[in-house]
């Protein structure tokens, strides 16, 4: 598996996950939530990668892996709480750490247009 995704495969991942959370269930709706919460905070910490001196990323690098771990566990619940809508939005994202944190990026990017 190619491991960019391209915007418009991040979309359509995203727009299935977003339109089969069921929104009537309050702890579901925190999870999701709190798995939107996740990828901002990964994307914040990987755009800030390109101006950190090596110093900085050497003592900032294991912080950066545990909030990416800490996504990929959060929308690995999401997609178990989706059923096979979910099984096949997470078959088709994959397993590529750099596929899923570009996942992240993009989560950030869709939340941050959709603020304006």
């Amino acid at each position: 598996m190619n491991n960019t995704l391209e915007y418009e495969e991040a979309m359509k991942i995203y727009q299935i996950m977003n339109e089969n959370i069921d929104r009537t269930d309050e702890d579901i709706l925190d999870l999701y939530n709190r798995m939107l919460e996740k990828a901002v905070r990964y994307a914040h910490i990987r755009a800030e990668w390109n101006f950190l001196s090596k110093e900085k990323k050497i003592e900032t690098n294991e912080s950066r892996t545990i909030a990416h771990d800490a996504f990929i566990s959060s929308i690995n619940v999401i997609a178990r709480i989706e059923k096979e809508l979910g099984s096949q939005w997470r078959e088709q994202l994959g397993n590529d750490r750099k596929r899923i944190g570009d996942f992240a990026c993009y989560i950030a990017l869709f939340l941050a247009i959709d603020a304006r």
